[in-house]
């Protein structure tokens, strides 16, 4: 009779038992589940999220037919577009007039934006830009704001913007819709937000009917660098030919957006941050199985005496983690498919990017599936294989291998070496160290954690650092420019006698130039600046040769960037370079700098006197670096305006030093919000490992708990033991953390420096992490133990007492 049942039951024993364990401790399965999921989930978060960006990004990009060469230059007629048109590989040519002008709403500060007038909204072929909200044709007296990544207004669709022109008048402007143009999201600290206008507009706001801009697309797909280089060559010979001066030239491929380099940094990271956290899911689940197999022994003995052989004990507990790995890709894949999607879609709105529209990508999908079986099984084997080998007698005497150990070591926390100690701490330090593989698994996934959100602090510290370090080169604590030279004495002896809060003012100069080779052939560009000779505002450390000094005619202190170019590259040599209205010479390199790469070209010194010759501004400059020792520049800046505008300056733009780090700092907040996410699934996973350890630490100590209620320990004396314990292994990963940051920390900005800046960032500590963290390590101790410290509370002594 008990074998026809037996043959009529749908499941054997052994596979009863297995759905039998999985509901039986739904704790258990829940933390087990969870553990794997974390990883899984940031796994395929960050897969859709690059495979759905490298594919739509670029053809958001090329959708809008950017331009390859783009040149800013002397106002120009009808005449050079036509001429530029039967340059050989020029595909289409459009002409605009681009004018920065100071714009702000009411109550607000100035800002410099780039009008661009347009002939015909409808006719715009290169260079397009989509529609975020209003209109895209704008009438008279409106304005389109463009809206990206790096350069962004504020406006808001129906502000009215005043803008102060040229020639020192003011006007006012409607904004009638905002627009991502996508052209304009380069990382270039010279680069201002775009507002668009028809030309009509501009000419009625007396700017002309010229144009100083030519967008210049290249024949075929765009991705030829060779010919768009001997396109720019050629165009930039054109327009010399018609004396005009190219301010800038820019080269762009068609399917490359300008942040895809930053974009891949980011995501990287994100990627190598997932793996890290499928790493400490597997410790997690090492230490469930452990806890697993140590409650069930008496079980593997019993199937051993009936007759189970190791092998089927062996399946059968990998058929289990199979089971938990089934639960997790239910769970898992459908939210990392959309969290994916989401991140895609903010980065490519940050980017001023469409995406192609929602969807699954099988490749992420095929990864996080074989994620959560593999790395289970993987990290399960182990502990399973020895459990299922263990013999009878074994089984049955509550032999424990992590036990084990010397008298020495078991009494290292008893109460008689440790009087002084609280007699619950002294317990708490003492359950602590009782199982110390355990220990070191829980305390590993916690740890790494840790240093994973400390490492976010220091690296936006170390980005902040950079910034600082690079706006140092072309910002003082306000820098002023008028849209038209003025004798530079003049003006600093005007300002620091007139505005007494001005501690220094400085004239300083500006120049670009080509760098030719031995053949005679543009290999690239360099922007000059010119700080007077006894310059107060600027200090350089010279890795190589020396500073600039009194007298130096063409001589150059240059930036190491240009080891791109040059790397052999030694003060005392020169290069050749070609400055604008003037013929190519050598210049003297006389030191060279540490610098980012983050402005595409190397920059450089020369004296004052000799720049502002060669370009035809004798004695005189457009840009004034002022300090404001002990005042906020912001609260100077309104003095300074009105007192020039007083006295008849034409003033284009006055900015805080201050104002321009935040704006550069908004975007790398945008980057360490991304790699919080991470930081905080990491430490989602150390509080679930903490949170299973709590939970096997005290069912272990389930006959101790009964001792302690005997003779008389109240719910709230246990459950402080328990919180007070868990408290204990996070502060001991605290203190780990502080020190392995340091070289997560290094990771991280090595990877985005190379891949932003393009050379290596210095790292800078920030303390505040190691604040954050030790709070945030507390909260998640006392969180990760309520529950096993409330289940511990309520056992009775009769459920204590009974428990095997």
């Amino acid at each position: 009779m008990t074998a026809k049942k037996s043959k009529n039951s749908i499941l054997s024993p052994r596979w009863r038992k297995v759905l039998a364990d999985l509901w039986a401790d739904k704790t258990r399965t829940i933390l087990v589940v969870a553990s794997i999921a974390v990883g899984v989930f940031a796994i395929g978060m960050v897969l859709t999220a690059f495979s759905i960006l490298s594919e739509d990004i670029g053809l958001s990009y090329s959708s809008g037919n950017p331009a390859n060469v783009e040149v800013l230059t002397d106002p120009f007629d009808d005449s050079l577009k036509r001429v530029i048109e039967v340059i050989p590989g020029v595909e289409d040519v459009e002409d605009r007039l681009s004018t920065a002008v100071r714009s702000r709403t009411v109550g607000r500060e100035w800002q410099t934006i780039a009008l661009v007038g347009i002939d015909d909204f409808s006719e715009i072929n290169v260079s397009q830009f989509n529609l975020i909200e209003g209109s895209v044709f704008p009438n008279a007296g409106e304005i389109l704001v463009s809206h990206s990544f790096v350069n962004s207004t504020g406006y808001e669709v129906g502000d009215l913007i005043e803008i102060e022109l040229p020639d020192g008048s003011y006007d006012y402007l409607t904004v009638a819709g905002r627009v991502s143009d996508q052209t304009n999201s380069r990382p270039d600290p010279s680069t201002n937000p775009n507002a668009f206008a028809t030309a009509a507009t501009l000419r009625e706001l007396g700017l002309g009917n010229h144009k100083n801009q030519l967008l210049i697309t290249v024949e075929g797909s765009g991705t030829d660098d060779a010919l768009i280089a001997r396109v720019a060559e050629d165009v930039e010979d054109r327009i010399e030919r018609y004396d005009l001066t190219v301010y800038k030239i820019t080269e762009s491929l068609s399917n490359k957006h300008p942040m895809y380099d930053n974009l891949i940094a980011i995501i990287g990271v994100l990627g190598a941050l997932g793996v890290l956290i499928t790493v400490l899911s597997s410790s997690l689940i090492i230490n469930m199985l452990n806890s697993l197999l140590t409650q069930q022994l008496r079980q593997i003995g019993v199937m051993k005496l009936v007759g189970g052989r190791s092998s089927q004990i062996l399946r059968m507990y990998l058929v289990l983690i199979l089971v938990y790995s089934a639960i997790t890709i239910l769970v898992a894949v459908p939210l990392g498919s959309l969290a994916g999607y989401t991140l895609a879609e903010l980065i490519a709105f940050l980017m001023g990017a469409v995406l192609q529209g929602r969807r699954l990508v099988p490749a992420a999908v095929i990864v996080q599936a074989v994620t959560a079986i593999c790395v289970p099984v993987l990290a399960g084997f182990f502990p399973i294989n020895r459990g299922a080998r263990v013999n009878v007698r074994r089984a049955f005497s509550n032999y424990r291998p992590e036990a084990s150990g010397s008298k020495r070591k078991k009494m290292l926390f008893s109460g008689g070496n440790f009087k002084w100690m609280p007699r619950p701490l002294l317990l708490s330090i003492r359950n602590t160290f009782r199982q110390k593989r355990r220990l070191v698994l829980t305390v590993f996934a916690l740890t790494i954690a840790g240093s994973v959100f400390m490492a976010v602090f220091n690296t936006r510290a170390s980005m902040e650092d950079m910034l600082a370090t690079t706006q140092l080169h072309f910002m003082g604590d306000i820098t002023l420019t008028f849209s038209r030279p003025y004798k530079a004495r003049n003006v600093e002896r005007i300002l620091a006698t007139g505005i007494p809060e001005l501690s220094a003012v400085e004239g300083w100069g500006n120049a670009y130039a080509d760098i030719w080779d031995e053949d005679d052939n543009v290999i690239g560009g360099i922007s000059i600046s010119a700080p007077p000779e006894s310059t107060k505002l600027f200090e350089l450390d010279v890795e190589e040769g020396r500073w600039l000094q009194p007298g130096d005619r063409n001589a150059l202190v240059v930036s190491d960037t240009i080891y791109d170019d040059f790397p052999d590259l030694l003060p005392g040599d020169t290069l050749n370079l070609k400055l604008a209205n003037n013929h190519a010479e050598d210049w003297e390199v006389v030191g060279i700098f540490s610098f980012v790469n983050i402005v595409g070209e190397p920059i450089a010194y020369a004296n004052f006197d000799y720049v502002v010759k060669k370009t035809g501004m004798s004695e005189m400059a457009t840009t004034f670096r002022i300090n404001t020792d002990g005042y906020q520049a912001t609260d100077v800046i309104g003095k300074i305006d009105a007192f020039l505008n007083e006295r008849g300056f034409a003033v284009a733009s006055i900015e805080s030093g201050d104002s321009a780090r935040e704006s550069a700092t908004s975007g790398i907040d945008t980057m360490i919000i991304f790699l919080l996410i991470m930081a905080v699934l990491a430490a989602l996973v150390g509080s679930i490992g903490l949170t299973g350890t709590m939970s096997i630490n005290v069912l272990e100590r389930t006959r101790e708990i009964g001792v302690m209620r005997t003779i008389g320990a109240v719910d709230m004396k246990i459950m402080f033991s328990v919180i007070l314990e868990a408290m204990v292994i996070g502060l001991i990963t605290w203190l780990l953390s502080i020190g392995l940051s340091f070289p997560i920390s290094n990771a991280l900005v090595t990877i985005i420096g190379s891949s932003i800046a393009g050379s290596a960032i210095p790292i800078v500590f920030n303390p505040m992490g190691v604040g954050v963290w030790l709070v945030v390590v507390v909260f998640l101790s006392i969180i990760a133990s309520i529950l096993p410290a409330r289940k511990a509370a309520r056992l009775t002594i009769r459920e204590v007492l009974a428990y095997e």
